[in-house]
């Protein structure tokens, strides 16, 4: 990929290049200037640039439907993106580990493998482990799991259901036809997962540079994630979501801005959002800023303005070609390269 000379941080490395010095910016030449490798990232509904030896580590994705994660492919433990000729097969795998680890005996109930919607369901009853047979609270679920292939590019991505029945009661006749009803939500919004190379303007979240939650329409809440790392000691974390009561939205900025070990803090938005950038020392390092921005308009049941953090570290040593700046200045850079992607928010009425 060519690399990309970001105009946030060239404009910062112009303004210190030239401080103190009897010259204008145009005596700066241009071969002067190191060349910044970066990488354009989709991320949710944003869209970034970070340092090109940046990767995504892990990303999440989670509504009243469906939850899904991404990690590396050399991940094991996590359900995740499959990649390959036994994609498939290697998700069966893991749904039947899954299946095996509970506590009590199960029973696959639903198996459909045909189309590009795979999905596995099995049923456990919790009332069978000792001491809690006769509780009639005791749960029972139904853990559903789908799989999304696109064997045009032979990929598929894990999607598990939000299917938990804990809340029916057993005396309720209809529990089945409720799951089923359930069920058929589930696989609806499962099949909105898409596959879509980045640079796209698809209306949803991205969980990466392939993968989407496309949306026609806003689900009632969401919640996602994306974690980078440089494989040194840099970071940068993206999250975002929205949250249906006032009191923990209080609680989740209160909880995000109360760090004692961040002690300077200055207004500033980011992607048209108002909010708070809070940086440090690095603990062991000399030449680390750690950061913390927080949105400060976030609203209720609001997706344009839903809960919003930025957070990580910035290892000057990782970046020497940047040497010329401070830290402070590569976070701001990098924040300042923060933007609403291209329809992203289309179907985000509130």
């Amino acid at each position: 990929m060519a690399p990309i000379i970001r105009n946030a941080l060239m404009g910062l490395l112009l303004t210190q290049t030239t401080q103190g010095m009897a010259m204008s910016k145009t005596d700066v030449r241009e071969e002067d200037i190191p060349e910044f490798e970066f990488t354009e990232h989709c991320a949710g509904r944003y869209q970034l640039e970070l340092p090109a030896d940046m990767k995504l580590i892990r990303s999440g994705y989670s509504d009243e439907q469906v939850k899904l994660r991404i990690y590396p492919p050399e991940e094991k433990v996590h359900d995740t993106a499959y990649v390959g000729e036994d994609r498939v097969e290697q998700w069966r795998e893991r749904v039947e580990a899954l299946r095996q680890e509970e506590k009590v005996e199960t029973g696959y109930v639903h198996e459909s493998l045909e189309g590009s919607l795979k999905t596995l369901v099995y049923y456990a009853d919790y009332r069978k482990i000792p001491g809690l047979s006769e509780d009639p609270t005791a749960s029972h679920i139904f853990e559903t799991h789908f799989l999304k292939d696109f064997p045009e590019v032979k990929k598929a991505i894990a999607i598990q259901g939000q299917g938990a029945l804990g809340v029916v009661q057993r005396d309720e006749p209809d529990y089945k036809a409720i799951y089923r009803k359930r069920l058929a939500q589930m696989q609806e919004r499962a099949s909105q997962v898409e596959y879509h190379p980045w640079p796209h303007k698809k209306a949803g979240v991205c969980l990466d540079r392939e993968f989407v939650v496309v949306n026609t329409l806003a689900p009632e809440r969401e919640g996602y994630s994306m974690s980078f790392y440089n494989g040194k000691r840099s970071r940068f974390t993206l999250m975002g979501g929205t949250y249906t009561s006032e009191g923990r939205l209080k609680q989740v900025q209160g909880e995000a801005s109360g760090m004692l070990a961040f002690l300077g803090s200055s207004s500033m938005k980011v992607a048209g959002r108002k909010g708070r950038l809070f940086i440090s020392d690095g603990k062991y390092s000399e030449t680390e800023r750690e950061f913390r921005w927080i949105a400060t308009d976030s609203e209720v049941n609001s997706f344009k303005n839903g809960h919003f953090v930025i957070e990580g570290a910035i290892e000057m040593k990782d970046y020497p070609e940047m040497a010329p700046m401070g830290g402070t200045d590569v976070i701001v850079g990098l924040l300042k390269s923060i933007k609403v992607r291209p329809y992203a928010m289309l179907d985000a009425k509130r």
